[in-house]
């Protein structure tokens, strides 16, 4: 992907398969929530994934489903409680639209292309309403932010075009994160503002925006103190977005050492392959985003392990949050299992990743037997001539 900040926000609003739990029989039965949908330029037979969120925690479970058609879904959800946030998904897109509904409402969803989170929510839902006017403001301030995230998503990076319209989105990303504060500021605390100072906090993480950071610190005091910390909340994201972080390493610089864990519990080290006279391909990846695993270049990943692990050392660092990373552990076969290194560091790998600037969702760098970044791509590149080009591997094509 090509995202310089939403992968990590879709690692904060992950689509997740979190384990189900069923009602106690003595809970008060809540009247359904209906969401029905009108779109246009979406083709029939796209699957609409509805989501609940596992308050206080950042994870989605997965409640229904739906498919288009001639422009219209309608998904019905029993509701587990009074105060739910949910979210819409397309399974074959990266990005989600978050909403409030309340039981025994209607929620209209209205919208133009696959771009889900450009779509509109209506519905009678406070929060709902808080988040639409929100959504509204920031429209008016950076109307044309979805447009330019939607051509930096799609253009081919060889594009010529290319850099002009990555620095659009990179400015766009600043305006958008500036008025976002803006907005926060004289506004009373709710969760729907807590989420999107969550999101500038991120923005300022990643860009190691110093005076960001410090207009958001600013904003801290509006949180109530019984407001949840724990890990996997809004305010713990946000609480570690805010800390300095050393810059992230570029091409040239040597590798940063890490202590992450396999499947078994075993401890390793980034650095451990150095020196050993191989190269090393890292790659950066989260097992629990459906589109990641779908769009995984496997052909080129399993002819590099096929045929040249005696020169080429590969690891994939799994970006999961530990609940999901224990799942895998358990149950290979579910969640899969490459015949490589697989690491996690046990906290969702967000200092990893900053480090290594892979916040933006899957990417792979190139290390020479030294410890030497030689280059990185992300996942929209084409991974077989980069393995090429960087390990001057002339066949790596899989052959099993």
């Amino acid at each position: 992907m090509k995202q310089t900040i939403t992968l990590l926000l879709m690692l904060i609003t992950s689509y997740s398969v979190w384990a189900q739990k069923t009602d106690s029989p003595n809970k008060k039965s809540l009247k359904p929530i209906v969401i029905e949908g009108n779109v246009e330029n979406v083709a029939d037979g796209t699957i609409i994934l509805l989501f609940n969120r596992n308050k206080p925690f950042k994870s989605y479970s997965y409640e229904l489903s739906d498919t288009v058609k001639e422009g219209k879904f309608r998904i019905v959800h029993n509701p587990k409680n009074d105060d739910e946030e949910y979210n819409l998904g397309i399974a074959t897109y990266h990005y989600g639209l978050n909403f409030y509904a309340s039981p025994g409402s209607t929620t209209k969803v209205m919208g133009k292309g696959a771009d889900i989170e450009s779509w509109r929510v209506i519905n009678d839902n406070p929060m709902q309403k808080i988040a639409n006017d929100y959504r509204a403001y920031l429209d008016l301030k950076v109307p044309d932010y979805y447009e330019i995230r939607k051509k930096r998503d799609w253009m081919d990076q060889d594009d010529d075009e290319y850099p002009n319209v990555l620095k659009a989105y990179d400015d766009a990303q600043v305006k958008y994160a500036e008025c976002m504060l803006e907005y926060l500021s004289d506004k009373p605390f709710n969760s729907v503002l807590l989420k999107q100072l969550c999101w500038a906090a991120c923005h300022a993480y990643i860009t190691n925006n110093e005076n960001m950071k410090e207009r958001v610190r600013q904003l801290l005091p509006k949180i109530p103190a019984d407001c949840s910390d724990d890990e996997g909340t809004d305010l713990a994201e946000i609480k570690h977005f805010i800390v300095s972080k050393p810059k992230s390493l570029t091409i040239g610089d040597k590798m940063v050492d890490f202590l992450l864990y396999d499947h078994a519990g075993n401890e390793h080290h980034l650095t451990e392959f150095n020196d050993n006279g191989k190269y090393l391909l890292l790659e950066f990846n989260s097992r629990t985003c459906q589109g990641c695993m779908e769009h995984r270049q496997y052909d080129a990943l399993n002819g590099l392990y096929n045929n040249h692990s005696d020169k080429v050392d590969i690891v994939m660092v799994n970006c999961d949050e530990p609940y999901f990373w224990k799942l895998q552990c358990k149950n290979a076969k579910k969640w899969g299992r490459d015949p490589w290194n697989e690491w996690n560091d046990m906290k969702s790998c967000d200092d990893v990743k900053q480090r290594y600037g892979s916040i933006s969702g899957p990417s792979y760098f190139f290390i020479s037997p030294d410890g030497t970044i030689l280059g990185r791509i992300s996942d929209k590149e084409n991974l077989q001539k980069a393995i090429q080009k960087y390990f001057d591997l002339a066949n790596i094509e899989n052959k099993n």
